[in-house]
């Protein structure tokens, strides 16, 4: 009787240990002492790179209306933003630059081309470039990517976006560039507060210079662009 006893002690002792070693190499996370996870790290990079590719379709909202470029100036004149002379012509195989649409007291700096060997109006181009100052909008949306206000730094458009392509940064302000091509990028500028001037007088959200600067970006602007050529 004491020799089935101790067989069928050693039989269970046995299995319990096959048991042990079978559950401690399943496959799965590995835990430390601390009860912290060794599993790699979640890789925010991912929505960085959507979010930054996304910049590149340039498609943007104003109002809550949406834009795609390049594009027809009919688009814009659709949404009741008017050209100052849409007669105005373009030479053939040329552009026209610092071209403002108007739309109550806002305005969009663009720039249209004519890539015929014609001369058309400016109204017939297409415009490859928008510049947006925050100022005349409550919200830039840039589809699918970011949002910018008048609370967005350049500091959370990098968390959002990764690091630009190209800063330029000087006693005026900052600007970051994400670039596709050379003609195909959106530049973000931010234009740095002052607390005083070169005489070190006091002022507001102004684009004094020299001085004192302050910690914070009195504007914004973001510029478009999207040439078909490249």
């Amino acid at each position: 009787m004491k020799n089935i006893i101790a067989f069928v002690l050693a039989a269970i002792t046995s299995a319990a240990i096959v048991m042990i070693a079978f559950i401690m190499f399943i496959p799965g996370k590995d835990v430390d002492a601390s009860g912290e996870s060794d599993a790699a790290p979640i890789d925010l990079t991912v929505s960085q790179s959507d979010s930054r590719e996304a910049l590149y379709n340039f498609r943007f909202a104003l109002d809550g209306e949406e834009y795609s470029l390049p594009c027809k100036y009919s688009r814009f004149e659709k949404n009741g933003w008017l050209l100052k002379n849409p007669a105005e012509n373009i030479d053939g195989l040329s552009n026209l630059t610092g071209v403002y649409l108007k739309k109550y007291d806002s305005c969009l700096k663009t720039e249209i081309i004519n890539y015929k060997k014609d001369p058309v109006m400016c109204c017939n181009g297409e415009i490859h470039s928008v510049s947006v100052s925050i100022d005349d909008f409550d919200e830039i949306n840039i589809c699918g990517s970011v949002a910018v206000n008048k609370s967005t730094t350049p500091t959370m458009l990098r968390q959002n976006l990764g690091e630009p392509d190209e800063i330029d940064d000087d006693d005026e302000k900052i600007s970051l560039i994400y670039k596709k091509a050379e003609y195909k990028k959106v530049v973000f500028i931010f234009y740095k507060k002052r607390m005083s001037d070169y005489n070190g007088h006091p002022v507001k959200e102004s684009g004094a210079y020299g001085g004192q600067l302050d910690s914070g970006y009195y504007g914004h602007v973001v510029i478009f662009e999207c040439r078909t050529d490249q």
